[in-house]
């Protein structure tokens, strides 16, 4: 009997955790959503140099019911892990030049079902919707993930790219 009870409890088959592997610790990478915005003819609308800019125009957010001002500072407590951290609608400008909106950081490693996020032009011009869903998973110690992205119902790229 003492020696089942060993042959039980040694028995350990680490190939079909579900998780890292004991002796591994990982750092999730977040997730954002970046949005371009460009008129008909492929000029960049979030540059404010553009002929017809909309960067200063009072671009907002909502998103669970709070409503973010584009480049407005969000504040969170801080701590000394690296988290990711929820800066709201921000502008980035690309090595090339180009503006983008990001909306995030959103934890890696969550999930996220049916998120609503609603873009407020401020501009008179209907809203954009964009919801996203983020599943993450271990397969095989290895962390997995897939975001899906949605514009107005219709699934498309992150970066999304609205032409207005």
């Amino acid at each position: 009997m003492l020696l089942s009870l060993c042959c039980f409890t040694s028995c350990n088959d680490d190939e079909n955790l579900d998780g890292p592997a004991p002796d591994v610790i990982w750092d999730i990478y977040p997730f954002g959503i970046s949005i371009e915005v460009t008129d008909a003819e492929g000029n960049d609308l979030l540059n404010p140099e553009t002929e017809n800019s909309i960067a200063n125009q009072g671009i907002k957010m909502i998103f669970r019911d709070k409503t973010y001002e584009k480049d407005s500072l969000v504040c969170e407590v801080l701590s000394r892990d690296y988290l990711p951290r929820f800066y709201g609608l921000q502008t980035f400008q690309t090595k090339d030049g180009r503006y983008l909106l990001i909306i995030g950081e959103f934890y890696g490693n969550r999930d996220y079902n049916n998120e609503s996020i609603i873009l407020d032009w401020n501009d008179g011009t209907p809203k954009d919707t964009i919801t996203f869903s983020h599943k993450f998973w271990w397969e095989n110690q290895e962390p997995e993930s897939e975001t899906i992205v949605r514009l107005n119902g219709v699934e498309t790229d992150n970066p999304i790219h609205i032409i207005k």
